[in-house]
């Protein structure tokens, strides 16, 4: 029978001091994945959460101080920040989707079909496919939910203008959904 070699905490601060990102993923990454996949809706996003909590493990490894603890508990905090971090981002990106949803029933402009004809991948796609300046009005007026004074301060725009550029930006994003929706259409 081979016996295992005694750790004392110097020999474990001395292994854990040896550890590399190839050995910390080699060890850990299954667990990681393992915790993603419960707290995660699907496997892609589990999979974007192991991989980005890994990664910022790995990053972090070199200010690791086995003193202060376990590397299993260090790791463990950097797992359920990333955790919370990315959850944040999803639930503003739906809280988004949701916004832009209401937008494009709310103007006339769209046909009333094309609401069920959009998904909610199309419709960020063609916010994305705007220019930088629409995308920061749109983003500020309904995904961070700020009145036409609080983005006219940040934009170095009087109250009246930020209203009128934030209008501008909705049609221009409504045509290129009438845009889009009408070449979808064609045979």
């Amino acid at each position: 029978m081979r016996r295992l070699p005694h750790l004392t905490a110097d020999s474990a601060e001395a292994d854990t001091a040896r550890l590399d990102g190839a050995q910390l993923w080699e060890r850990h990454g299954a667990e990681v994945y393992k915790f993603a996949a419960l707290v995660s809706r699907g496997e892609v996003e589990a999979e974007d959460l192991a991989q980005e909590a890994l990664l910022r493990a790995i990053r972090a490894l070199p200010r690791f101080q086995a003193a202060k603890g376990k590397i299993e508990a260090w790791l463990w905090r950097i797992v359920v920040n990333t955790a919370r971090d990315l959850g944040r981002v999803a639930r503003r990106r739906a809280m988004l989707m949701e916004r832009l949803e209401l937008v494009g029933r709310a103007e006339p402009a769209i046909p009333d079909d094309v609401d069920a004809r959009l998904t909610s991948r199309e419709l960020l796609a063609a916010v994305r496919s705007l220019p930088k300046r629409q995308r920061t009005l749109i983003a500020l007026r309904f995904a961070s939910d700020l009145d036409y004074p609080a983005i006219g301060a940040i934009l170095g725009l009087s109250s009246s203008a930020a209203r009128s550029a934030t209008r501008r930006s909705l049609a221009l994003l409504r045509k290129r959904l009438e845009t889009s929706s009408a070449r979808s259409e064609e045979p």
